[in-house]
């Protein structure tokens, strides 16, 4: 669990807790409404180069992020199984293994994935005529993440956007913030580009912040309650 410093304001905390113990296990910043959209305005500078990368040299980045994983698979677990109280097992059965089978299967598969289709247009294609699906990035993507499954639920979404050409914000569960800070950890020690994905931690107030700082897609999993919100702001 984590509990919130009282005071939110610039330097203001999160307070990670092991749940089984109610050790600390470390701390994270409460980041503020205005440094979320300044992410999210990161995030778009750097999308266009980034969208610029074939998907075959976005593919490699994700791979060698992969290797990172399989590297620190032990580490990883125990961060997951102290944050959550999960047993270690489930933390590598669970998390660590769906999601580097995702990682290679979309870095292998995301080419032919996205590539563009011709679609039939009928008896107007003896006109001349011609049309075609051509995939392009959104652009930013806002990623709201559970604490339940802290590493899966979110990394799975990041590569899939990475990969699409999109550049990413998440916000991990404030019960759970170190394990989305080891997301961003290894895919910057895999080569990640500065801006690309960033991590804004803090609690509720946070993700609200997020979700109106102007992206071009959410992704939220969490309870409904807090899901109705965040379509009514998205429709907004």
């Amino acid at each position: 669990m984590a509990q919130t410093m009282p005071a939110k304001s610039p330097g203001a905390e999160i307070v990670s807790r092991n749940p089984a113990t109610g050790e600390e296990i470390g701390r994270a910043p409460l980041t503020m409404p205005e440094e979320v959209a300044r992410a999210v305005g990161r995030a778009r500078e750097a999308q266009r180069n980034w969208g610029e990368q074939s998907l075959s040299q976005r593919g490699r980045l994700i791979m060698k992020a992969r290797k990172i994983i399989l590297q620190e698979m032990e580490e990883i677990a125990l961060l997951i199984s102290r944050e959550t109280g999960k047993p270690l097992a489930e933390a590598i059965s669970m998390e660590l293994a769906p999601t580097l089978d995702l990682m290679q299967y979309f870095a292998r598969k995301g080419a032919n994935m996205l590539q563009p289709r011709r679609i039939s247009v009928g008896q107007y294609a003896l006109m001349g005529r011609s049309s075609y699906e051509i995939y392009r990035p959104l652009g930013v993507i806002g990623i709201v993440s559970p604490w339940n499954f802290p590493w899966a639920t979110p990394l799975d979404e990041v590569v899939m956007a990475l990969l699409a050409g999109n550049t990413v914000v998440l916000k991990p569960s404030e019960l759970t913030p170190l394990t989305g800070l080891k997301i961003k950890d290894v895919l910057k020690r895999a080569g990640l580009p500065d801006g690309v994905l960033q991590v804004v931690t803090g609690d509720g107030s946070t993700g609200a912040a997020l979700v109106g700082a102007g992206v071009d897609k959410i992704m939220f999993t969490g309870s409904v309650a807090t899901g109705r919100r965040v379509a009514e702001a998205a429709a907004k």
